[in-house]
Formats: structure tokens, sequence, C-alpha cells
């Protein structure tokens, strides 16, 4: 689905305005679970660092025994000890 009716779609939805423009909504749940939404890809994965790139940039969670829990082409689960989340460009 592309323009118009994809616009239409994530409207009617009430979906955040940062969805709608491509940009990654990252949801933090207390010190042991982050999940990234609307993301690009993997970067780079161990147990002390996940990157992601997202639309214009990078987001990089560090921490101690990092875990995919989750991974589809639109959301990734991460859990373990989160130290940082970080935007880069």
């Amino acid at each position: 689905m592309r323009g118009k009716g994809k616009e239409n779609l994530v409207r009617a939805l009430q979906l955040p305005e940062d969805y709608r423009k491509g940009r990654a909504l990252v949801h933090i749940e207390g010190r042991e679970h982050v999940c990234v939404e609307n993301f690009k890809g993997i970067c780079s994965y161990t147990a002390e660092e996940v990157s992601l790139a997202a639309a214009g940039n990078q987001i990089r969670v560090s921490g101690k025994r990092l875990r995919i829990d989750c991974y589809t082409k639109d959301e990734i689960e991460i859990s373990g000890l989160i130290e940082t989340v970080t935007y880069l460009p």
C-alpha cells in the first residue's frame, strides 16, 4: 500500500504522528524491556549492545545480558538490563 491509501489507513487507525511519518517508536518498560516499532533493520547485535537502523538515524540499546525476544519486520523486543537508549545521526 502506498501514498494516499496508506496515509488514510494510518489516520483511520489513529496511529501516532511519528508512525505516520515513518519514524521509529520506542517504548521503554522499566530497565528490563525495550520495544522498537517501525525500524528498518538490525545493524549489530551482542549481549551488550543492539544497534538498529531507523528512518534518518540509528538507535542503540546498551546494557547487559541483552537478548532479542521478538523480531518481525515491524517490531523488535529487547530485554535484559537496559542501561541506555541512544539516538545517533
